[in-house]
């Protein structure tokens, strides 16, 4: 059973350890190709239960996040997916696209199962495009943030929300490279970090059903314990960018 126990923590531990690490390689994207879901993800967190794949060829860079976690997808919808990136693969807030923005009144856990479950899966794919059209693209490098929109058809970071019958909530942003590297570099290694928009607050928590307020209540009661889990826990991955 230690043996058992040893080998399990040495897994976990190295499964940490390449998560922070440069083993990543991102899928080469040959011009004009869109078969995207044929690939496997590159790396799935588990926390959040959210997979990943990304693509780039020498004039954009294809970022994919898919869950099929309806807790996952509340947490999105209530208060928002971030998705930061950092061109020098050091996991610092460089670039971010805010998208799907928060609601403006946050999801009970059965009225979000009573939201899902009243469509079909065309009819959800046609709610993600009428309900999410405004998002946020923040550069920390000009201090600028720009509110757009998927309907402006010049805007440079193309973003889209799909659903399937194979998964529930996938995002796809599409990002220039000249964007992310304005000074072309040979090697190019990204940071991908993933959050919410918004921190969970009073509006938020009187979403929560009394059990998950009494649960609430007793985590901050324990010392070290991660005390936001009613929002998308922060993680970072790298990836290296093909050549080609």
């Amino acid at each position: 059973m230690i043996k058992k126990n040893t080998l399990l923590i040495f897994v976990v531990i190295l499964l940490q350890a390449c998560a922070g690490s440069n083993q990543f390689t991102a899928y080469w994207n040959p011009q004009n190709n869109s078969s995207f879901s044929e690939r496997e993800a590159l790396y799935y967190q588990s926390a959040n239960q959210i997979s990943i794949k990304v693509f780039n060829n020498n004039e954009f860079a294809d970022i994919f996040l898919e869950t099929n976690s309806p807790i996952t997808l509340r947490k999105i919808y209530n208060l928002g997916l971030s998705l930061w990136i950092d061109p020098n693969g050091k996991s610092r807030n460089v670039y971010a696209v805010n998208y799907p923005l928060p609601t403006e009144f946050p999801y009970t856990d059965k009225s979000f199962y009573n939201y899902l479950n009243g469509f079909s899966r065309t009819e959800f794919q046609e709610e993600l495009i009428d309900r999410f059209q405004a998002y946020e693209l923040v550069d920390t490098r000009s201090d600028e943030s720009i509110l757009t929109s998927t309907t402006v058809k010049d805007e440079q970071v193309k973003v889209n929300l799909r659903t399937s019958n194979q998964v529930l909530f996938s995002y796809h942003v599409k990002i220039p490279i000249e964007i992310l590297y304005p000074e072309n570099i040979e090697q190019k290694e990204i940071s991908i970090g993933i959050g919410s928009v918004n921190m969970a607050d009073e509006e938020y928590y009187s979403a929560m059903s009394s059990k998950q307020v009494i649960q609430k209540n007793l985590d901050e009661l324990k010392a070290g314990a991660y005390q936001n889990k009613f929002e998308l826990e922060e993680w970072w991955v790298n990836f290296k960018l093909v050549n080609k």
